[in-house]
């Protein structure tokens, strides 16, 4: 495998972005891999899952791209008071990759997932987008935003939450998870296969139960998966390659 990290304007952001990817470096002609976008954590960055876990040697056995870009701690959304950072990494990040490296644009080649922060964000844009994406993972995601706004109050981080989604109640919104897969069924449109996995020490682990609850009862199709485990690298370590199995079978 090949390790890139690469520096770039984002004509979105107004920034200088970063970002790194792992991809096989004996790619052949006119090849084009699968493309996996991994999302890290609040207070993370694009070299988190690079520098925690050993996942460079977790892709060897699968002809992927993986690509880890930086958000700072803006929920990969679009920003109240800030930047666009979910039009960043749905439009102009995936048009950078795929102008840059051999990743295949197909339905059937795209994958996200993240932790945290980033599990949100991986549901959020799967969600979205569902006509882009053929499978999204979450490990000990955010699901619930306004449990969020809650923790946020207690721990001096509510002026950052604020700035990100405002005032008034993420329910019903663009940004609710929930509210993303009543749209996409009442559209009747195919939501891309799903993987919840949280830790029954996580102090998110009830938001994801009432999430699980919540699939069941909207008959979406997603897999699920517990065990002993709090919100830190050692669960996240592990579970990344049963995602990594369930995405690509092998």
């Amino acid at each position: 495998m090949a390790l890139f990290e690469c520096n770039f304007h984002s004509t979105v952001l107004e920034l200088s972005q970063s970002v790194t990817v792992i991809i096989p470096q004996d790619i052949k002609e006119n090849e084009k891999v699968k493309a996996l976008y991994l999302l890290h954590g609040y207070i993370g960055n694009h070299t988190d899952w690079v520098r925690y876990t050993s996942l460079e040697r977790y892709v060897q056995s699968h002809r992927i791209a993986v690509i880890m870009p930086a958000v700072n701690n803006s929920y990969y959304t679009d920003m109240v008071s800030g930047l666009n950072y979910f039009t960043y990494v749905t439009e102009e990040l995936p048009k950078l990759i795929s102008s840059t490296f051999p990743v295949s644009t197909k339905k059937e080649d795209q994958y996200v997932c993240g932790l945290s922060m980033g599990g949100y964000g991986a549901l959020k844009i799967a969600l979205t987008y569902p006509e882009r994406y053929h499978k999204a993972a979450s490990l000990s995601g955010a699901v619930d935003l306004e449990h969020i706004r809650e923790l946020a109050s207690q721990n001096k981080r509510l002026d950052f939450f604020l700035a990100t989604f405002g005032k008034q109640t993420t329910k019903h919104t663009k940004n609710d998870l929930s509210e993303l897969i009543k749209q996409a069924k009442a559209k009747k449109v195919v939501i891309p296969d799903l993987y919840i996995a949280c830790g029954t020490e996580d102090f998110l682990f009830q938001d994801n139960q009432k999430f699980i609850s919540f699939l069941k009862e909207g008959n979406v199709k997603f897999t699920y998966e517990e065990s002993k485990g709090d919100h830190n690298w050692e669960f996240w370590d592990f579970y990344i390659r049963k995602v990594l199995h369930w995405m690509f079978k092998a």
